[in-house]
């Protein structure tokens, strides 16, 4: 159940948004199931956000016909390409099933007491304030989760891409925003097996995204942490930014683990979450994009090594099945690209202009690795 894939096709055609996502998509040859299908394309304006997602709905529905899932169209320009297909897939023998609910159609891997399921593409309303999206959000993700009767943590990986990640509406900080109504979210359960894994990245003239995997029955899960960072849901309040929403009281801390160990059978995974140069809870390396980038390998090697994860035993070594590297400033590319290609060879990267959740960092870099024991 665990063997799943992501793999990527690009389109390098300049041209209007249709035809190059026609083209991205025409090279598509997915003999596999399809789980979980993601966009990464410049967005120029919220009406040509919404415009373009609902083209891309068109043309996935017309090949997928009901087995169509939500698409997350990811409002970040690629800088090796002008637009970006990432799917994932699991084996053609995978018991794979299509469910919809309350409208939003998501892709389950079921195989006894073991259910996967991939929950996609669920954005707000762009006019809306964060904190509102955040709440609509959660809720179509609770309500499926329900629906499928799994709680609240079996979330094992989440997503989430903030528009404007660090503006401030009002004296509150749109990344703050989002992670106090997430707070309140997972304040509905208990996490006996750590936080997920997760990214909060940035956005522009796109709504708020958020896309889950969540799973139940497997044989393990263990949250990974860094010793050298302080585990994000125990930062202090001083790196906390905005006004405290006085209907909450406080201001709530990133709820996520710097990694989290799937295991199954002979087969585990690890979702390493999105990684900055971020010591403790400071950021280092600040103006050298450099620097900051082989910090943040550093961390990402750190976390896969058989040292940190002394709870298995290996058969072979962590292997990168993909990476992708959010880069704030264009102009940075080549140096951030340079770097990962001499620390990370042979492996399939992703690089995108996002930015990040704090002013002075530059880089972030997540990852997907699989390990056999």
């Amino acid at each position: 159940m665990l063997d799943v894939k992501f793999n990527y096709v690009s389109s390098f055609l300049k041209g209007d948004f249709n035809s190059t996502f026609i083209d991205a998509f025409s090279k598509l040859n997915i003999n596999d199931n399809l789980l979980k299908m993601s966009v990464f394309a410049d967005s120029y304006s919220c009406e040509g956000y919404v415009k373009n997602l609902n083209f891309i709905k068109e043309v996935v529905k017309s090949k997928f016909g009901p087995d169509a899932i939500e698409i997350s169209y990811i409002a970040q320009k690629p800088l090796d390409a002008e637009l970006i297909l990432e799917f994932v897939h699991a084996e053609k023998e995978s018991n794979v099933f299509y469910n919809s609910h309350n409208g939003i159609t998501y892709a389950k891997v079921e195989e006894g007491d073991k259910k996967m399921i991939f929950i996609s593409g669920i954005c707000g309303e762009i006019n809306q304030l964060i904190s509102k999206q955040s709440r609509l959000i959660f809720q179509s993700i609770d309500e499926i989760l329900k629906f499928e009767d799994m709680p609240i943590s079996s979330i094992v990986r989440q997503w989430n891409f903030i528009p404007g990640i660090t503006m401030f509406e009002n004296d509150f900080q749109h990344y703050q925003q989002f992670n106090d109504i997430r707070a309140l979210f997972y304040e509905k359960t208990k996490w006996n097996k750590g936080y997920p894994s997760a990214t909060g990245i940035g956005t522009k003239n796109a709504p708020l995204l958020v896309d889950v995997i969540a799973m139940k029955g497997h044989n393990g899960e263990i949250p990974i942490r860094n010793s050298k960072q302080i585990d994000a849901h125990i930062y202090s309040d001083e790196v906390l930014l905005g006004a405290e929403d006085q209907a909450l009281k406080q201001r709530y801390t990133p709820k996520f683990e710097r990694a989290k160990l799937i295991i199954e059978n002979t087969n585990a995974l690890v979702f390493v979450s999105g990684t900055a140069a971020i010591i403790g809870e400071e950021s280092l390396g600040q103006n050298n994009v450099k620097d900051q980038t082989n910090i943040t390998i550093d961390h990402i090697n750190n976390l896969v090594t058989k040292e940190v994860l002394n709870s298995i035993e290996f058969k072979s070594k962590a292997q990168f099945e993909s990476i992708r590297v959010y880069v704030k400033h264009i102009s940075d590319y080549e140096a951030v690209k340079q770097v990962c290609e001499k620390r990370l060879p042979n492996v399939n990267v992703v690089y995108v202009e996002a930015d990040v959740c704090r002013d002075e960092l530059l880089v972030e870099i997540e990852a997907f690795v699989k390990i056999k024991i």
